[in-house]
């Protein structure tokens, strides 16, 4: 894809990010909520061509990451707690499944794979979340997180 499509694509997120976060902010759930999902799907196109990202220096991992993150903010105050719960938990498997590709600093991935499981672990502990589905992360977590060290 040529960079004036990644940049555009990437400049639209943003855009569309920053009009869901200020009705967010406004209490504007639903609506946020449909923005927030409009930009995550430019979210995934990025992710989709993520040489072309690199190479144009468009963050698409952290794109991707802030999209999923928003949504769970909303579906929490919407008091949708297993959408929220399975954002978060998308995040921790999209960063592991990075783990296995060669063109991301493995440092960074790491860096972000912490605070997500981290973000994830507290709203379980705290929403008293699905205890067997974090039973089945913590293997998977500690494999990934042996391999990268």
């Amino acid at each position: 894809m040529s960079e004036v499509c990644i940049k555009h694509i990437a400049n639209y997120w943003k855009a569309k990010t920053t009009i869901s976060n200020r009705l967010f902010n406004q209490g504007k759930f639903k609506e946020a909520l449909l923005g927030y999902k409009d930009a995550l799907y430019r979210a995934e196109v990025l992710n989709m061509n993520q040489e072309d990202c690199i190479r144009d220096k468009v963050p698409f991992m952290q794109i991707y990451i802030i999209s999923y993150n928003n949504l769970a903010n909303v579906y929490k105050e919407l008091k949708q707690q297993e959408e929220a719960e399975n954002t978060l938990k998308r995040v921790v498997y999209y960063l592991l499944y990075l783990v296995g590709t060669d063109c991301i600093d493995v440092n960074e991935i790491q860096k972000e794979l912490k605070r997500a499981t981290v973000s994830y672990l507290d709203f379980v502990e705290k929403n008293g979340g699905d205890k067997t589905q974090r039973e089945k992360l913590f293997p998977i977590l500690k494999n990934q997180l042996t391999e990268l060290c």
